[in-house]
């Protein structure tokens, strides 16, 4: 399946509760989305689901007779390998679900009671992030099928050495121009990919930020790599490679170019030959469900090398990353909170407690 295709597709969600009324609201809430809804009763029910179609997500509660959600999510690996699950927990089950979401068997989990705005952002965050897996695994594919034209296409030339000369040395350097191409989509994609098993597991976004920019920094030579996060205060560096957050000092062009790309919601390439003073930098947006939350600035200004336009889309496929990786720290963000409230509550309970004057 092509990227193409892939991101057209229609996102099949399954919901497995044994609350059928739960169920119910659930079809009431997506019926005007562009999803199409399976509902199972039973975690067994759930598993036959999964036999006979392709699911992008998978949606369960942890509490449920026979089989709960975590159980339930670690079997359907088998039948459903690559769909991205949530489990729905109470606050009495959010330890459990952090482990599942640790061992890398669950997206994240959902606490009761949800907003319904809330649910729909997170399925279509799931949903995407699905896309961008798929897109990464058929990008995956199609490498190695180069790989092994590329192959034969060297045997080929070996046997053709002798008699065809001037035609193999032109061959010879479309070869390895081709070679480097693939060189740099393969270190592309494992700095994707080492980005992606980092967000399987729960860090701290500043964990997350300085991995990204150390791996954007590598694939491509930058020698600065800046992500700014749009606050109401406007935009604040979070993270850098090359250069000191407190050192940041944005110029009329990246004041310009950071305008330009939150309002269009597109990279903008900065590189103007005919002046010196402003070096070739690229501006990339970080989109949210809805809005922009950021920006990465990438230059390569010591060197004086332009970003090309295949450096551009490649460094684009960063930012859902990041993106991700903002949306998962306000849940750790909401768990803190949450779990500090607990403890005050908890406290003050003791406190009360007439047995404690016994």
């Amino acid at each position: 399946m092509s990227a193409t295709s892939t991101m057209n597709r229609k996102h099949v969600i399954l919901f497995v509760d044994d609350e059928v009324h739960i169920l119910a609201s659930m079809r009431r809430l997506f019926r005007r989305e562009s999803y199409e809804i399976l509902t199972a009763s039973s975690a067994a029910e759930g598993l036959d689901l999964l036999r006979d179609r392709p699911v992008s997500v998978i949606v369960s509660d942890q509490r449920m007779p026979e089989m709960g959600g975590v159980e339930f999510l670690h079997n359907s690996l088998e039948r459903s390998p690559h769909s991205v699950r949530i489990i729905l927990t109470g606050h009495a089950d959010i330890e459990a679900a952090v482990q599942a979401i640790n061992e890398g068997e669950v997206y994240r989990y959902v606490a009761k009671p949800w907003g319904d705005e809330e649910l729909k952002g997170i399925i279509r965050a799931a949903a995407q992030r699905f896309e961008l897996e798929e897109s990464n695994r058929n990008l995956t594919a199609q490498l190695q099928d180069k790989n092994a034209e590329l192959e034969a296409f060297n045997s080929l030339l070996e046997k053709r050495v002798e008699e065809r000369t001037h035609e193999l040395r032109v061959a010879y350097d479309e070869n390895l121009q081709l070679t480097e191409t693939l060189r740099l989509k393969v270190k592309e994609l494992e700095g994707r990919d080492r980005i992606t098993q980092h967000l399987l597991t729960v860090h701290s976004l500043q964990d997350t930020l300085d991995l990204v920019l150390r791996v954007i920094s590598d694939t491509f030579e930058m020698d600065r790599a800046v992500i700014y996060l749009l606050g109401q205060d406007g935009l604040t560096a979070a993270a850098a490679v090359g250069v000191s957050t407190s050192e940041i000092e944005s110029t009329p062009a990246q004041r310009q170019a950071f305008t330009e790309s939150v309002d269009r919601r597109e990279p903008v390439n900065v590189t103007d030959p005919q002046d010196p003073s402003i070096p070739p930098f690229a501006v990339i947006p970080i989109v949210g469900d809805t809005d922009v939350l950021g920006l990465i600035e990438v230059d390569r200004s010591r060197r004086g090398v332009p970003l090309h336009d295949t450096d551009l889309q490649a460094l684009a496929s960063f930012a859902p990353q990041v993106a991700i990786a903002l949306n998962d720290s306000q849940i750790q963000d909401d768990y803190a909170s949450w779990q500090g409230q607990l403890d005050s509550a908890l406290k003050r309970a003791e406190e009360v407690d007439p047995l404690n004057d016994i």
